[in-house]
């Protein structure tokens, strides 16, 4: 493996969905192992996963996490090692390009591009009041506060957000345009078509956009400026 992909935005936001879709359609490794949604961060033992700084809704806001990245990059070299060997006992597919995915890559991706040299980054965004009704079952938090912790993750993001190795994609635009979407995305990561497609699970076949379920939980709910407004969102 010498090229990476890393897919990120908050849990919710459709980057299960369009790494399924993503490595069903194109020539890429990937990563499967029985943890949450076959997530690369419970795949390797040299960097703490998001549960460890609060989870879903709050590990935006950890400094603890960041403390640790960046002791990391004290021997960025060895810390890409470590992590590919760790990651390379579950690797799906021969392809050199390995297309890894987890939320908490949102807020790490100047970090990624220091230990990854000439990554790309997929930054997945998905309407802050739809992300947040639909996490606020895993966390004991309000929904305002959820909506916080989107704006603090994403505005982390957007900081680092470079055009040459970043790619913006909305769940929303996905849901409506998906083979524009699709098409977009890999050939912004030079992506070459699978000649024989894989299987997409059943749950991913469907492309709808579920948004407004969630909307009424939030009510006359008025929050005000955030990075939602630079990211199309209008709440």
């Amino acid at each position: 493996m010498d090229r990476f992909v890393f897919i990120c935005g908050l849990h919710r936001s459709g980057t299960t969905l369009l790494e399924r879709i993503l490595a069903a359609k194109y020539d890429v490794s990937y990563l499967r192992a029985s943890v949450p949604e076959s997530e690369g961060q419970h795949m390797q033992s040299v960097y703490s996963a998001a549960m460890h700084f609060g989870g879903p809704g709050r590990f935006a806001f950890s400094t603890e996490m960041r403390a640790e990245l960046d002791a990391l990059l004290s021997d960025p070299e060895g810390c890409r090692a470590r992590i590919i060997a760790d990651w390379s006992r579950f690797v799906v597919g021969n392809s050199k390009t390995l297309l890894e995915k987890s939320p908490p890559n949102l807020t790490k991706i100047n970090w990624l591009r220091q230990i990854f040299p000439d990554c790309r980054i997929v930054i997945v965004t998905r309407d802050p009041r739809a992300v947040s009704a639909a996490t606020h079952k895993w966390a004991d938090l309000s929904l305002a506060e959820l909506m916080r912790h989107w704006d603090a993750a994403y505005t982390q993001a957007m900081s680092d957000y470079k055009a040459e190795d970043c790619v913006l994609v909305r769940y929303e635009d996905l849901c409506r345009c998906p083979e524009d979407e699709i098409s977009r995305v890999a050939d912004f990561l030079q992506l070459t078509t699978r000649n024989d497609p894989e299987q997409i699970e059943e749950r991913h076949k469907a492309l709808v956009n579920s948004n407004e379920k969630y909307f009424v939980m939030h009510g006359e709910a008025n929050y005000g400026p955030g990075i939602w407004n630079r990211l199309g969102y209008d709440i």
